[in-house]
């Protein structure tokens, strides 16, 4: 009886490979007394041998797995060495990956896939990631450990998104029109999922000619996230369709919706939909508004120094016009938000007109522009003004009367934020006057204008540090003196920047104070480049002197 038990753990497999219980016994991780004992427990538990072991304490995970690796002559995954990009697990499904416990770690040129799996020996996964890749694939062994917090890391594993109800829409199709196609929601849910769990501002959603092709927006660049076939291209996007009350039946025409979902964990995401026809199919644009805490402080925006200064000294005033300017997607709501949050008290009434309302503000009182029904800008506005305010918010001056109703607000008492598109803090004086404010109105009205900039931030966890030459820090305009401050690093990549170099991104200002000096430049409609020209007079640095200081 006893040999019997031995021969099939200690023995040689044919092929020259040595059996596992061999091999566990050679390096002196377990006696063959332990292999009997746990090979008879094998035969009441149906476990497998090593599974018993790492039960029982006999050996670690990581014992087992260097014992396997050596007798099926695979390499070890490192799972903390490697980085995962959107593209690489882009290539399998989420649920996939987490039932069948496989990871695409890399690509070779040559076109292999390379797959961390707890189970090298799962033949059925291999085959059916090569149906579904259409690549060859080569096996590494994992931990099961180093599985699951791998997936902790990287993917929302302990639930899927969770819709909420809107008090506000009625819903535009039944559930049970879409019970059939739970492989759809299945889709789109691990879509949102997984792009909310890489911190994505943005999912696209773009048909092509061969199918549809999802990217991800990560720290301001696009991610190829995954690939469908063009067989699920209209179920898909008539799953987000519905998912935003919007007509699925219209393709014609460009369409907006809007939803809300909270994730398994508790957090909440409102996402903003569009729609636009493109000549194979339509489009489909998420903005994802992940509702995280708003930075405690203004400095942990970026704004520092005197930068800092200026602009808590102008929003400590009692009235005036604030705007806070740059292109799309450069961070000018969170810091209207974060400064609201900052400056709200009992003693003052807040007010905001926006389009749409990205975020709550406990103790704001909120209003969103509704086009279709004539509610605009400038006619919240108005109402606003007759309600007793101390402060009012606009999303952004869009056109002449939103611009002259915020100006007079800020000369009648009132403390008035917000936005416009433009590159610098001069050229947004220019832009007023060419809206139709007259350069006086420009100059009495508005008392500080912010321009900001997002940059990506090098990792702090992978980020190396290189030497300058003299030519570049000449280029860059650096004395002696600021050069001896300044540490110079590059971006490297690691699991966690997803393999990027960059991590989260952060803001870069020029704050300009419209003093008595500047506004009498403004009232002679001097061209933009003597405002620029006074503003450094002043010390007021450029957004990239910001940068690169």
């Amino acid at each position: 009886m006893e040999a019997s038990l031995q021969t099939p753990a200690l023995t040689a497999i044919p092929g020259g490979r040595r059996r596992l219980g061999a091999l566990l016994v050679a390096d002196g991780l377990v006696t063959q007394h332990q292999i009997e004992a746990a090979l008879a427990r094998q035969q009441l538990d149906r476990r497998r041998l090593g599974e018993v072991l790492v039960r029982e304490g006999l050996v670690s995970e990581q014992d087992l797995v260097d014992a396997l690796a050596e007798q099926l002559r695979l390499e070890v995954a490192d799972l903390d060495q490697v980085y995962f990009t959107p593209e690489i697990l882009g290539l399998l499904p989420r649920d996939f990956m987490l039932n069948r416990r496989v990871l695409p770690l890399s690509l070779e040129e040559d076109g292999t896939l390379t797959l961390a799996m707890t189970d090298p020996l799962d033949i059925v996964a291999l085959d059916e990631v090569r149906l579904r890749t259409k690549r060859n694939v080569r096996a590494a062994i994992c931990t099961e450990t180093a599985f699951e917090e791998a997936c902790a890391t990287f993917f929302n594993t302990r639930g899927k998104l969770r819709e909420l109800g809107d008090e506000n829409d009625t819903p535009v199709a039944d559930e049970a029109a879409l019970a059939h196609d739970a492989s759809i929601i299945e889709i789109v849910d691990s879509l949102i999922s997984d792009a909310v769990s890489m911190k994505a501002s943005d999912i696209h959603v773009e048909p092509h000619a061969g199918g549809l092709h999802v990217r991800c927006r990560i720290d301001g660049v696009l991610h190829k996230l995954r690939e469908y076939p063009s067989e699920v291209q209209a179920g898909i996007v008539s799953r987000i369709k519905i998912m935003g009350n919007m007509d699925i039946a219209e393709r014609r025409l460009p369409q907006d919706g809007r939803t809300s979902f909270e994730t398994a964990q508790g957090d909440a995401v409102d996402l903003r939909l569009a729609s636009i026809p493109t000549l194979h199919g339509e489009n489909i644009s998420i903005r994802i508004l992940e509702v995280s805490p708003l930075p405690p402080t203004l400095d942990s925006l970026g704004l520092t120094g005197a930068s800092l200064e200026r602009f808590e000294e102008a929003v400590r005033r009692p009235e005036g016009g604030i705007l806070i300017c740059g292109p799309t997607g450069c961070g000018k709501s969170t810091t209207l938000y974060t400064t609201l949050e900052l400056v709200k008290s009992p003693e003052s009434k807040i007010y905001t007109v926006e389009d749409p309302i990205e975020r709550k503000l406990e103790g704001v009182m909120q209003s969103e522009v509704k086009a279709a029904i004539g509610l605009d800008f400038a006619s919240l506005l108005r109402t606003l003004l007759r309600s007793d305010p101390d402060m009012i918010m606009v999303g952004e001056i869009r056109d002449a009367e939103t611009a002259r109703m915020a100006a007079e607000a800020a000369i009648t008492g009132h403390l008035v934020f917000s936005t416009l598109h433009t590159r610098d803090a001069a050229s947004t004086v220019r832009r007023l006057v060419e809206i139709g404010l007259p350069p006086y109105l420009v100059a009495a009205a508005f008392t500080c204008v912010v321009s900001q900039r997002l940059v990506r931030r090098l990792c702090p966890q992978c980020r190396k540090r290189r030497t300058v030459r003299a030519a570049a820090w000449e280029k860059l305009g650096l004395g002696e003196a600021p050069r001896r401050q300044m540490r110079v690093y590059d971006a490297v990549g690691c699991t966690r920047c997803f393999g990027t170099g960059y991590l989260g991104r952060v803001g870069l200002y020029e704050v300009l104070t419209l003093d008595e000096e500047l506004g009498e430049m403004i009232e002679r409609n001097v061209p933009v480049r003597e405002l620029r020209e006074a503003a450094r007079a002043k010390g007021v640095e450029s957004v990239r002197q910001n940068g690169v200081r």
